[in-house]
């Protein structure tokens, strides 16, 4: 604030303004966690309800088909607004994270909407290798650089020891500068080149 402050009336205006959309976004994710618990708790209710109704429909009716696929759409809603809400928890602890599942996490995170037809070619040599980032920083962090790279068409990704490797690279935005930013204070070098951005944790 203290910068935007001190630029001249022109400037700053400008900057303001192209702020705005950066400010939508912010409160958007601020509001995301209060409204995930609210869907969390009705479909808890839907899913206790069809529960009696199932107990009540004949077997092999229409009704317990309608009904057992009522539930089978409210539990998917459920995992959904579980890993929204694990997303959106902050956790600053020390304790190093597995970078397989970060990375698992922020793939299943941008697998909403048009992501669902996105295609993700995954492969994971270890599950076992940690990196010292904090969980909710590192899967912010992937998923930056997923949502930054998804519009160059097919995207690879691969999972070593201590190392992420994203084909194509992603373009350069501010999702990209932070991501970047969080893998490189905590303990990562980025190497980009023409095909590839690669994040590597030294051990």
């Amino acid at each position: 604030m203290s910068t935007l402050r001190s630029l001249p009336d022109d400037e700053r205006v400008a900057v303001e303004r192209e702020l705005i959309p950066l400010a939508r976004a912010a409160a958007l994710g601020g509001l995301a966690a209060d409204v995930a618990h609210d869907v969390a708790n009705s479909l808890f209710g839907v899913l206790g309800l069809v529960e009696l109704l199932l107990e009540d429909a004949p077997a092999g009716s229409a009704d317990e088909e309608r009904l057992r696929l009522l539930a089978k759409t409210a539990l998917e809603l459920k995992a959904t607004v579980r890993t929204l809400l694990d997303f959106a928890r902050v956790d600053e602890s020390a304790e190093p994270t597995s970078l397989a599942d970060a990375t698992r996490q922020a793939i299943e995170l941008l697998r909403h909407g048009v992501g669902r037809s996105l295609e993700i070619d995954e492969r994971y040599e270890t599950d076992e290798g940690t990196v010292p980032c904090p969980r909710s920083l590192l899967v912010q962090a992937v998923l930056q650089l997923l949502v930054a790279a998804r519009g160059t068409g097919r995207l690879a990704v691969a999972v070593g020891d201590g190392l992420l490797e994203l084909s194509p690279p992603p373009v350069e935005s501010l999702g990209t500068l932070v991501a970047l930013r969080i893998a490189v204070d905590h303990g990562a070098s980025a190497e980009r080149t023409a095909s590839s951005l690669r994040l590597r944790w030294l051990r």
